[in-house]
């Protein structure tokens, strides 16, 4: 039951930035569907690999291919979808915890709060990395076979 209201409430938060981000109100829910598919993707990694950075990692490159195949069949941008979608997986709960205990002088749970908000940046910021250079990659194959 947990997961599931996990995953609505991503699919919620997506929606939500997507109104904040004057997304089109044809678009939301595919930004609802992003962000629902993207936690679902991290809950299902977190099983297999447990930790933080390679659930992220997972997560954010299936979200990328899902923004850039929206971007395409859509007829705009993969950032718009892709920020709105990626909105569940921003570590926001682990740099407060981090603050807090920074505030509270225990150094120690700060550091490791501080470790998994960086590990979920990353793994954001690697998986998105990944997808893009794989699809700009593959574009640009797909542009010279058309020249030939």
């Amino acid at each position: 039951m947990t997961y599931i209201v996990q995953l609505f409430t991503g699919a919620a938060g997506s929606v939500a930035f997507g109104i904040l981000f004057h997304m089109k109100k044809k678009h939301l829910p595919l930004a609802a569907l992003g962000g629902f598919l993207g936690w679902l993707l991290f809950i299902i990694c977190r099983g297999f690999w447990g930790g933080v950075f390679f659930p992220t990692l997972a997560a954010a490159f299936g979200i990328d291919l899902y923004a850039e195949i929206l971007a395409r069949s859509c007829r705009s941008t993969s950032t718009s979808f892709f920020v709105t979608s990626v909105i569940p997986l921003i570590p926001g709960s682990t740099l407060y915890y981090c603050m807090r205990s920074v505030v509270e002088g225990n150094l120690h749970q700060a550091w490791n709060y501080g470790r998994d908000t960086f590990l979920y940046a990353l793994g954001i910021a690697a998986g998105m990395s990944i997808a893009w250079a794989i699809c700009d990659f593959l574009r640009k194959i797909r542009g010279k076979q058309e020249i030939s």
